[in-house]
């Protein structure tokens, strides 16, 4: 006996998401990006991105790039223009670079390496591990006073106008370990290293354009 069945499509090396559906649910985003580790596939912005034009979006991005490289998820973007005078190069060189973009994105894909900037939680406190180029190496301790408005930053993109995580994102911002927008955004850059990649492989970059 034999049974006829359609052929199953090929399984999509990558996954597209539209700012569109992004700028509808945000959160929602980050939970498909972060599910793609799961399935092997890298994740591909459609359209270009610019830096500067919407604070909302620059704190979106930010925290999307950095899920993507917690879930060691490989990102295809461009970088439509340099970035903004407020958007410093060190502080977002540790995400994901763009396969395009001019000279920013090359000294972007220059200066990128994984793991150069992130935090881990310990019994008590948060250990933040900073070697990001063109500044100094940091490894910033937490206390556990403060462990509560680590993780309130640390999940929002709208920080409390008041009281210790207001407190706290000063204090990173002047680390360049937080980076404060207009509007009230303010995201925290280092990202969670909650696991290492498994063993012998490798995060691949996606390359530039030709």
């Amino acid at each position: 006996m034999r049974t006829l069945s359609a052929p199953h499509p090929a399984w999509p090396e990558a996954v597209d998401l539209g700012f569109d559906r992004i700028d509808a649910d945000p959160g929602g985003a980050l939970r498909v990006v972060a599910g793609l580790a799961a399935s092997a596939q890298r994740l591909r912005l459609p359209e270009p991105f610019a830096f500067g034009e919407s604070a909302h979006r620059d704190a979106t991005m930010v925290r999307l790039l950095a899920t993507a490289a917690a879930a060691f998820v490989p990102v295809d973007w461009t970088l439509r223009k340099p970035l903004p005078d407020t958007v410093p190069e060190r502080a977002l060189c540790h995400l994901p670079p763009p396969r395009d973009g001019g000279e920013p994105g090359r000294r972007w894909r220059a200066a990128h390496d994984v793991g150069s900037c992130t935090y881990r939680y310990g019994p008590g406190f948060v250990l933040v591990h900073d070697t990001r180029p063109g500044g100094p190496i940091n490894r910033v301790h937490v206390e556990a006073g403060w462990v509560g408005a680590f993780r309130t930053l640390a999940g929002t993109d709208r920080p409390p106008a008041g009281g210790a995580a207001a407190d706290l994102v000063d204090q990173l911002a002047a680390h360049q370990l937080a980076l404060r927008l207009d509007d009230g955004y303010a995201v925290v850059l280092p990202y969670h290293a909650d696991r290492r990649p498994p063993p012998g492989r490798v995060v691949p970059s996606v390359r530039p354009g030709p």
